[in-house]
């Protein structure tokens, strides 16, 4: 058997020879039909959902063998209108161009040749003809991309806007020719401007019984790939016992019921493939927008582990008023830690979703505030990562002021909170185990980094002296309870000069 890396194709997958993790028994209130939107980061498996879904309904009975849904289905075909606007061409034509050539090939699958011109024309016309033989299946992958491709040109955007919005606004009057309508995308800022007259759309990106629809589960993957992980536990030499405790560092803990925790498909599958521990999810992708919007609005990363916010907090749906947190939780960045209800409304915590997230997005929030490029953050990174594991504090100290240095003057805040962020964001990018604000019983601790050998405490400092810091850190007895050898590390930053001035070690 073959791992499905990149595999969106149902048919290729199953006729190839490759593992699937068996999701069709999540699929059948699906297959009953209704009107449904689903909402999940890229590379999640979206594309290859609405994918099985098309092979049920083309009554593909012989690639579900084995699978839970072969005997719990009738496989009775239905016309199927499938619209991809990740791979609709609106780029070197306009959108309504675009779509109907999509669907023009669409019609010719069922020998018929498409008359309308135009893309809410052209939508109508199919659905109409196809239901002619039964009620018509429509599924739209990456629904709102036109849009989110082009957040930073206003025209654009509100021009995509005005199409899709025509477009999708043909379903709910064609209600009685349809059996299924299932939208999906990345996020929901387009929703509310895009479906305002499809008011019986279902919202199931936080229903529970959606809540693994995508993404492995730690059973699936404990049943589904044995015998790669067993070669992966080979290759790095340790326990399956150890090999699951990093995995589920890294790549784990995905929720969008606070309950079930999932991995992200595409990072197990490569990891399982290169049996090496990347960031290889990040990678696909670099949120620049995001990023960009994380520092106009001043916001600070050590807040993200921890936000606490409603269910509006995470649904933001209003693409002229971008919120930074929504569109982290909706683009996969954050993702639920817990929830609870309180007087009757329900109540969430957020925070990065596992240690791939962590470190490569602090690596990307560098860049946006100290101008280096990729190649030097990461270089930047595994300089840091080898001084704290051999204690060289010069080193250490060094790099981080060459960074400081490279910041600009508009944008240096000179406050505590903010160089914290900076060193926390700093030594999170060292893949090493960093966590900020750390309670204990006496107080707060400013940072803890976990290698090896060693427990680092700093305690930062923007006035005083750095000796100041250490006093502290044993004043309030953070150290107490380590069984490790424990660092304490006193910092003092000159805001001024934007540079750490002075430290001192114990």
């Amino acid at each position: 058997m073959r791992l499905p890396i990149g595999i969106q194709d149902f048919a290729k997958l199953r006729e190839g020879n490759y593992v699937y993790v068996d999701k069709t028994m999540f699929m059948m209130p699906l297959l009953e039909g209704g009107a449904y939107f689903f909402a999940r980061p890229r590379r999640f498996g979206k594309s290859l959902l609405l994918s099985t879904l098309k092979a049920a309904f083309e009554g593909r009975k012989d690639l579900f063998h084995g699978l839970w849904l072969e005997s719990n289905f009738d496989f009775s075909p239905r016309p199927i209108v499938r619209l991809d606007m990740s791979n609709v061409n609106f780029r070197s034509k306009s959108l309504d161009e675009g779509i109907v050539d999509w669907l023009r090939i669409n019609a010719q699958e069922y020998n018929y040749e498409l008359k309308s011109q135009n893309a809410q024309d052209a939508f109508r016309e199919i659905i109409l003809e196809f239901s002619k033989t039964a009620k018509v299946v429509v599924l739209i992958d990456e629904y709102d991309k036109p849009i989110t491709d082009h957040l930073l040109e206003p025209d654009k955007r509100r021009e995509h806007q005005a199409i899709l919005k025509s477009v999708y606004g043909v379903l709910k009057p064609l209600d009685a020719h349809l059996h299924l309508v299932f939208l999906t995308g990345v996020s929901k800022i387009g929703k509310l401007s895009l479906f305002s007259d499809l008011n019986n759309l279902q919202d199931i990106s936080l229903n529970e019984k959606y809540a693994t629809l995508c993404g492995y589960t730690k059973t699936e993957i404990e049943s589904t790939f044995p015998q790669f992980l067993e070669a992966v536990a080979t290759r790095q030499n340790i326990t399956m016992a150890a090999l699951w405790e990093l995995i589920t560092f890294w790549y784990n803990g995905y929720s969008w019921d606070a309950i079930t925790r999932l991995y992200c498909p595409f990072s197990f599958l490569i990891f399982l493939e290169q049996k090496k521990f990347k960031s290889f999810w990040f990678e696909t992708g670099t949120p620049t927008f995001l990023l960009q919007l994380i520092r106009a609005a001043q916001l600070n990363p050590l807040e993200f582990d921890g936000t606490e916010t409603d269910v509006s907090g995470i649904t933001t749906t209003d693409v002229e008023q971008l919120d930074a947190i929504s569109l982290m939780f909706q683009t996969g960045y954050l993702t639920i830690r817990q929830s609870q209800v309180l007087a009757g409304q329900e109540f969430y915590t957020l925070g990065y979703p596992n240690q791939e997230v962590r470190q490569a997005f602090s690596s990307s929030l560098i860049g946006q505030y100290s101008q280096l490029v990729p190649s030097q953050i990461s270089q930047f990174g595994v300089a840091l990562h080898r001084a704290l594991l051999r204690l060289d504090w010069d080193t250490l100290f060094a790099k981080v002021n060459q960074v400081l240095a490279g910041i600009p003057y508009e944008i240096f805040a000179k406050k505590e909170s903010y160089v914290h962020s900076l060193m926390h964001l700093m030594l999170t990018s060292t893949g090493l185990s960093t966590q900020s604000q750390v309670q204990t019983s006496l107080g707060r601790m400013d940072t803890l980094v976990i290698t090896p050998t060693h427990q680092i405490i700093f305690e930062f400092k923007t006035s005083g002296r750095a000796e100041q810091a250490v006093q502290q850190i044993n004043t309030m007895q953070y150290a107490a309870g380590f069984d490790q050898t424990v660092v304490k590390v006193g910092v003092l930053f000159d805001l001024d000069q934007k540079c750490i001035s002075e430290w001192i070690t114990e």
